[in-house]
């Protein structure tokens, strides 16, 4: 008795095949592969690597034997696995940069005042790296994560504790600048200072 196609490879390519395409199917994305020969056994196609495509059982059923299909199932294939590997890349993270984000932070008690601007700036640097090491499966997890937590609140309002004399300099409620005049404004946050 023939074993199907699929059960010819070996193990060791079929779990190479799953691992290669995250254990979906090339064609239609969706999990649960089998390893479908692109030139059939019957024709002399080899149980190799190179001859194996992951396709999901009904991708399989409906275009694996269908000759005119080898083409674009091995282009699919070897596109999907760029994809993989590039959503799954290793990146590299700055330790440095977390490292200096973590003095700012530190910082912050000693001079609060200029410590949120360096803490600003550190942040953004270090969500610029995010950013650029950011691949494509994150991406959209992380933008629908954040497409879900984002909510217009208005401005804070500014608590009692900056209330001083209007002609004087105050500290801005929004960013906490110390050099802000009522009316003027904030060169930091870009707030209008009202006063209270």
């Amino acid at each position: 008795m023939l074993q199907p196609d699929y059960m010819a490879f070996s193990e060791a390519i079929i779990n190479n095949v799953k691992e290669k395409s995250a254990f979906r199917c090339c064609r239609c994305q969706n999990i649960g592969i089998e390893a479908h020969h692109i030139i059939p056994q019957k024709e002399q196609g080899e149980d190799t690597f190179d001859n194996a495509a992951p396709l999901c059982p009904n991708c399989h059923t409906w275009f694996g034997a269908n000759p005119e299909k080898r083409r674009e199932i091995t282009q699919m294939r070897d596109w999907w696995y760029k994809k993989v590997a590039a959503m799954y890349a290793q990146k590299d993270v700055d330790f440095d940069l977390l490292k200096e984000l973590n003095s700012k932070v530190e910082a912050l008690s000693l001079n609060q005042a200029q410590g949120l601007i360096d803490l600003k700036s550190m942040l953004k640097k270090v969500t610029n790296n995010v950013i650029d090491q950011m691949t494509a499966g994150t991406a959209v997890s992380t933008a629908s994560g954040l497409a879900s937590a984002v909510s217009v609140s208005p401005s804070p309002s500014p608590s009692p504790e900056y209330i001083e004399d209007q002609d004087n300099p105050m500290f801005c409620p929004y960013c906490i600048n110390e050099n802000v005049k009522v009316g003027e404004k904030c060169p930091y946050c870009g707030n209008v200072f009202n006063g209270y």
